[in-house]
This record gives structure tokens, sequence and C-alpha cells, in this order.
């Protein structure tokens, strides 16, 4: 049954991508970071709505008992608790500028302004700094923007599964292609955010219905498939890489055509992404991409301090952008493995303590919710209900 299906490549494919936007926010001289490749790697973000779309509407799209309280208590359980950890630890990291600047030590902004400004703080805990254009997207933990249109995504998903038959995904359709039409002309009806994220989100559900359908009747060989892997692979890193017009739509049309041929997990390079490494990696790359800004940040800070102290250029300002600089190339590419070394571990760390424990409390809540006692069958649907949380 597709329903029970997991689709571990394309798990893989998210925590790939959850190191790419790593280095799309590291910056260092005549390293691998400079390559064209890496400095668009936030389109990658797109890759995580066209997922999460095809994820939810495996989930959840053809269950024939829905229930919005379970739900919205697996939704919020999976993303708030870590969005929320970060957020204090960002609030920590102001209030160590602030003390750091009673020292002489001065960073690009004055602490609690800005993007982090407290009254920011306010849509970051309701998690809207996204959706208006009154509130700053950016603002603390900045990577955060993206879950700012993905929870929200989620509900308006959930609703839009009340329309029957072809209405749900005739619905799909529509958001995706006028958000694809602000995106191309942009339009100031929604913010670009609500745009990338809604496009890409329905975009990806489709994509799952589409694969639904002809899952089985696909007879294609193991060297077909090997083939078009390869070549999707490569068109998304030319697009990627390359400055071409419309980029960021070419990129996610380009994304949604990965994660259908991924999905099928039959090719040469599935067998390579479907192994232990790329699969720990995919567990872990909410927190990867959720932590690797703060964990930056104080690198950055550190690098600022001993260039003070040991009169050294370590964190020099480049057109307008602190790179962090050890002074020669060998240097620098050793920084990005260190940094991707530790942000895996500190990822785990947090993806133990934070995710997989409110999840937990989720989970019990969820039991707790439909009066599950210990009876038959209360393991087998308390496995069923973790196997999402993971989703």
């Amino acid at each position: 049954m597709v329903l029970k299906k997991r689709f571990n490549v394309l798990d893989g494919f998210r925590g790939l991508c959850a190191l790419f936007v790593v280095l799309y926010h590291l910056r260092l001289p005549g390293s691998l970071t400079e390559l064209n490749f890496f400095r668009s790697s936030d389109l990658f973000v797109e890759f995580f709505f066209v997922l999460s779309g095809f994820v939810i509407a495996h989930g959840y799209a053809f269950k024939p008992k829905l229930s919005f309280t379970e739900f919205f208590v697996a939704r919020t359980f999976r993303l708030l608790p870590l969005h929320f950890f970060m957020l204090l630890v960002f609030i920590v990291l102001e209030l160590g500028k602030l003390f750091a600047s009673n020292y002489g030590i001065n960073f690009n902004l004055e602490p609690f302004t800005g993007k982090t400004d407290l009254i920011e703080l306010i849509p970051n805990l309701l998690l809207l700094q996204s959706w208006t254009g009154f509130t700053e997207a950016f603002s603390y933990n900045y990577v955060s923007w993206s879950i700012s249109i993905e929870y929200y995504m989620y509900m308006i998903f959930f609703f839009l599964l009340f329309f029957k038959g072809g209405g749900r995904y005739v619905s799909w359709f529509l958001i995706s292609i006028f958000m694809f039409y602000f995106i191309f002309t942009s339009n100031e009806f929604v913010t670009e955010f609500v745009a990338r994220g809604l496009s890409c989100f329905f975009s990806g559900s489709l994509v799952y219905v589409f694969y639904k359908r002809i899952n089985e009747s696909v007879k294609l060989g193991r060297s077909i498939f090997s083939i078009i892997e390869l070549l999707v692979l490569v068109a998304i890193i030319w697009i990627v890489s390359s400055d071409v017009y419309a980029k960021s739509i070419i990129a996610s049309l380009l994304f949604c055509l990965c994660v259908f041929v991924f999905s099928f997990e039959r090719g040469v390079i599935s067998t390579f992404i479907n192994n232990t490494l790329f699969g720990y990696l995919g567990t872990l790359s909410y927190s990867i991409y959720m932590i690797h800004s703060a964990f930056l940040f104080s690198l950055i800070a550190m690098m600022l301090v001993l260039q003070q102290v040991l009169d050294l250029s370590l964190a020099p300002m480049i057109r307008g952008v602190r790179f962090i600089d050890t002074g020669s190339v060998l240097g620098n590419n050793l920084v990005i493995f260190t940094v991707l070394v530790f942000v895996v571990m500190l990822s785990n760390f947090t993806h133990k303590y934070i995710e997989v424990t409110w999840q937990k409390k989720g989970k019990k809540i969820i039991t707790l919710i439909r009066g599950d006692n210990i009876k038959p069958g209360t393991h087998q649907r308390n496995a069923l209900v973790e196997q999402k949380f993971k989703r």
C-alpha cells in the first residue's frame, strides 16, 4: 500500500538540502561557499516546501477519517518546540551582545535593534513574521521565516481537504499557479515569502497525487530510472548555479520533478542516497536548518573578539557581508568541514532532547484525545502516530 510507504531517499535529500542552506549562510573567501551553486542554495528552501507538501499529502490527503485537533497537535508539537527554543537562544545572544558592548566589542547592529527589536518578538511567538508587510521576516532566528509559512500552510491544507473529489486538487492547483504568477510578476498581493511557500507546497501535494495514481503502473527499468535521476540532478545543479530568467520558478518546478522521480527509489542514485548516513542527515534536517544560524552567529562573534585581541582580519566585511577568514584557502575550507561537523553534532542533541521529547508529549496528548486505553491495537495506533510525527 502506498500510504504505508516511507520515502527514505527523499528524507536523504532533505538532509542534503539542509546542509546546502548552511553553506549558503557561511561565507569564507576562496572556499567552496563561494561557488555559484552555494551562493544560490537559499533556493533549497523551496525544495523543503515541495517535499513538505508531498509528504503531508501522503500522510493526510487520503485518510478516510480526519481530526483537526489531532492534526493541529501533531503539526504544532513537530514545529514549535524547537522554534521557541531557538528564539530563546537568540534572545540570550542579544543579551550577550549587550554585555560585550560594555567592553568595547561592537557588532553590526546595537543589541535589540533592527531585526532583533523587542517588538519583533510578538510575531515570532505567533509565527506571523513572514505573513505581513509590517513585520520583519528575518527577525531573530532568520531561518524561521519558512517555519512561519509552513505552520499556517498546514492549517490551510487541512481545511482544503473538506473539498471532495477533484475539488481539493483544483484548489491546490489554483493556489499554486496564482502564487507562481505573483512571484513571476513581483505582485505584492501577498508577501514574497507566502508566495514562495504556497506555490511550492501545493505543487508538492499535486505531485504526490500524480505519484499515487501512476506508481504501480510505471514499469521503467533500473537503468532508465538511473539516467532520469542523473539528468534531473544535473538540471538542478545547472539552474541553481546559473543566472537565468525566472530562476526561482524554474528551480521550484525542477524540485517537483526531482521529488516525483526519486519517490520511486528505483535508480542507482536512489540506492546511493538510501543509506544510513543520508537517512541520519534527513532525521536531523529540521534541527540542522533551525540551529545553524545561531551557531554561525556565535562563530562570527568569537572571530570578532579574536580579531580585536590579535589584531588580525578574521571576520572582515566584504561588500557589506560578514565573512570568516583564516588567511588561507586551505584553512577556510577546513573551517567549512568543522562547521558542518559541529552543526550536525549540535543537531543530534536538539533532535533528541527537544524534537523527539516534545513529539512524544504530543503523541500522548493525541492518545488522550482519542480516549485510548491499554487495549488491543493501542500500541499499533501509537506507532502510526509516532511515524506521522517524523514526517
